[in-house]
């Protein structure tokens, strides 16, 4: 009985520090502008479209390139998936339904938010404009040593 107990409590299965940093970061994030849900007559409700961006919120912040890792990491770490605002005790998300969200989501809107989040770090004075700030780190592309819009060495050695 203890022990079932035990497994319940799914704050024991995910560091502390990573519960407080996504508490804190999703606590600060102002998604009030974006509608939750999508209003359709046909089909179930669907999931909130916070909880989705929450959760792209999380792939990006644990390095995941892939939708597969983050379905993988939600369904490892049920707290943070709880913090992202799905209901633990149903299904969570699938790889589908990340795919489709991602499709299907005005980039506009994304590009709002993070406007609307720059502007409230000023309204704080976190950040004053005062500093520029380049990233400098390279971008390989995927290109191939036959393809000729690639330049080789043979072609730099004149």
């Amino acid at each position: 009985m203890i022990r079932q107990e035990l497994l319940n409590i799914i704050d024991l299965f995910t560091a502390q520090p990573i519960i407080n940093f996504y508490e804190n970061l999703f606590d600060n994030i102002d998604l009030s502008d974006i509608p939750e849900f999508i209003q359709s007559k046909l089909g179930p409700k669907g999931y909130s479209r916070h909880a989705l961006i929450r959760a792209f919120i999380v792939m990006q912040c644990e390095h995941y390139r892939e939708i597969t890792s983050l379905v993988d990491f939600l369904h490892s770490n049920l707290k943070i998936a709880q913090l992202c605002g799905f209901d633990i005790m149903t299904q969570l998300p699938s790889y589908s339904v990340f795919e489709r969200f991602i499709k299907d989501f005005d980039n506009n809107i994304l590009k709002n938010l993070m406007k609307n989040q720059v502007q409230k770090l000023i309204g704080m004075d976190v950040i004053t404009g005062e500093v520029l700030s380049v990233d400098s780190t390279p971008i390989k592309a995927n290109t191939k040593f036959n393809n000729e819009k690639c330049f080789s060495i043979s072609i730099l050695n004149f």
